[in-house]
């Protein structure tokens, strides 16, 4: 892609060349953008046939972007496309998919023993043992857990209640 950036800005403007590094330029970016789209059926295909109730967190991708750490990685992958795409393919499907508050503090939380760590919320501490119960945790792995568990727990009070 960058040697065609680079050979686009060499043809002269108005040329039969440039006009045809352009057409290669935007084949390729088609050729990407339909990677990911294909990228993002598998996955959600994927999700919906193994599973019958899918748990996400209602994620702020907005803001997220503004921390350059983390925006690389959404735009490489686009989370609330992926998001969007589980909405309506769970819905088709009849799959319940289940949105968890983004200021549940998922990360801070122990599975074990539900312990909130408040020294967590830093994103460079990657894992923590719980002061009560002594267990180990990673970060992620440990949100994850918690995140099923809401989800979970917020389906069951839609099944009793209705709500």
């Amino acid at each position: 892609m960058i040697g065609l950036q680079r050979g686009i800005s060499r043809c002269k403007k108005g040329s039969k060349n440039r006009y045809k590094m352009k057409l290669k330029i935007q084949r390729l970016y088609q050729k990407i953008r339909n990677a990911r789209k294909h990228m993002i059926h598998d996955i959600t295909n994927k999700l919906i046939n193994e599973n019958d109730i899918i748990v996400t967190e209602n994620l702020d991708v907005k803001s997220m972007q503004k921390n350059h750490y983390v925006a690389k990685g959404l735009n490489e992958n686009p989370i609330s496309e992926i998001i969007r795409v589980l909405k309506y393919k769970a819905n088709f499907n009849n799959k319940k998919l289940i949105q968890i508050d983004r200021y549940y503090p998922s990360s801070q939380i122990c599975n074990v023993c539900n312990y909130q760590n408040r020294k967590v919320k830093d994103l460079s501490i990657r894992s923590w043992e719980c002061p009560v119960c002594h267990t180990e945790h990673e970060r992620d792995y440990n949100a994850a857990v918690n995140i099923m568990f809401k989800g979970l727990e917020k389906y069951m009070l839609y099944l009793e209640h209705g709500i």
